[in-house]
C-alpha cells in the first residue's frame, strides 16, 4: 500500500493548493498517493509574521481533517506549525522552507535564496541562522510580483527567475533555493538552462517524507 502524503497549503488560495498538488504528483510518479488541503481562514498569501500566526492555527485545522495521512508537508516557506505538528503527530511532517533551506545548504555549499515578500526579509534571516546556514548564505533576493502573480502564470517570471538564479553565481552561490509555493515544480524547468544547481521545498519535502516513510 502507497503511502498517503498531505500537502497543507496553509493560505486560502485554492489556486496555490492544485499547483501544489499538480507538481507533487509529477515528483512522486505513482509511488504515494497526494492530497491537497487549503487553509480555511486567513489570509490567500502569506506575507506578514501575523499572517504566519494565523496560518499556524490553520494548518493545525487541516490535519484535523486529514488524520489518516502518513505524512504531512507544510507548503509554506514560513513553516506554520512545525515544530508543534514535529512533537504531537505519530507520522513524519515536513516544511517547505526547512527542507528547501537544508538542501540547497547540505555538503556546506553557499548558496542564495529566490524568494518573495521583502517584507519578511528578516523572519527569513531568523529561519536561516536558526539552521546553522547562516555562514553559507550568499544572497536573499526578492522577485518582484506578489505571491499570487506568480502562482497564476509562473511561466512570465521564468527568464527573471533563470536571469536571478544565473547572477546569483556571480555573487559566491552553489546552488540557489526557489523559496516558496508558488516557486513549486520550476527548479526542474530551469535547471538545464541555470549555471548552478537549483533546488525548491516541495521537491525537498517530499523527498525527505519519502525516505523517513522508507525506514
Amino acid at each position: 500500500m502507497i503511502p498517503r502524503l498531505l500537502i497543507a497549503n496553509p493560505n486560502t488560495s485554492s489556486e496555490i493548493t492544485d499547483s501544489l498538488v499538480k507538481a507533487a504528483r509529477t515528483l512522486v510518479d505513482g509511488r504515494a498517493e497526494i492530497v491537497g488541503a487549503t487553509a480555511a481562514f486567513g489570509a490567500p498569501a502569506l506575507e506578514s509574521a501575523q499572517d504566519l500566526r494565523t496560518a499556524k492555527d490553520a494548518v493545525l485545522d487541516m490535519l484535523w481533517g486529514n488524520r489518516t495521512c502518513s505524512g504531512v508537508l507544510i507548503a509554506a516557506f514560513g513553516d506554520p506549525g512545525l515544530a508543534l505538528l514535529r512533537s504531537s503527530s505519530r507520522f513524519p511532517v515536513e516544511g517547505l522552507g526547512e527542507a528547501g533551506l537544508l538542501a540547497a545548504g547540505a555538503d556546506e555549499k553557499r548558496f542564495a535564496i529566490l524568494t518573495l515578500g521583502p517584507a519578511m526579509r528578516a523572519s527569513i534571516l531568523t529561519k536561516v541562522d536558526g539552521l546553522g546556514l547562516a555562514g553559507q548564505l550568499s544572497t536573499l533576493d526578492f522577485l518582484e510580483c506578489s505571491v499570487l502573480d506568480l502562482a497564476r502564470n509562473p511561466r512570465l517570471h521564468r527568464d527573471d527567475i533563470l536571469r536571478r538564479t544565473n547572477a546569483a553565481r556571480q555573487g559566491g552561490a552553489e546552488a540557489v533555493l526557489l523559496a516558496g509555493a508558488p516557486f513549486s515544480g520550476l527548479a526542474g524547468e530551469i535547471a538545464a538552462d541555470a549555471s548552478i544547481p537549483v533546488f525548491d521545498g516541495l521537491t525537498a519535502g517530499i523527498n525527505r517524507l519519502l525516505t523517513a516513510l522508507q525506514r
